[in-house]
C-alpha cells in the first residue's frame, strides 16, 4: 500500500469517526463505529511503521 493511499484511507476513517460521533451521539452504534474506525487507523499507522518505511 502506498503512503498516499494509506493516509487517504486514514483521513477517511477519521472523518467517518468524527461524523459518527456527531450524528450518533450516545448510542451503542456510535461506540461500535468509533471502535472499528479507531482500530483501523491504528492498524494503518502500525502498518506504516512496520512496512511503510521500507517501501520508500
Amino acid at each position: 500500500m502506498s503512503n498516499s493511499t494509506r493516509w487517504t484511507t486514514a483521513g477517511i476513517l477519521i472523518a467517518v469517526n468524527v461524523l459518527s460521533n456527531v450524528a450518533l451521539r450516545d448510542t451503542w452504534i456510535e461506540i461500535v463505529v468509533s471502535t472499528v474506525t479507531g482500530l483501523a487507523v491504528v492498524g494503518l499507522v502500525i502498518d506504516y511503521l512496520v512496512r511503510g518505511r521500507r517501501e520508500g
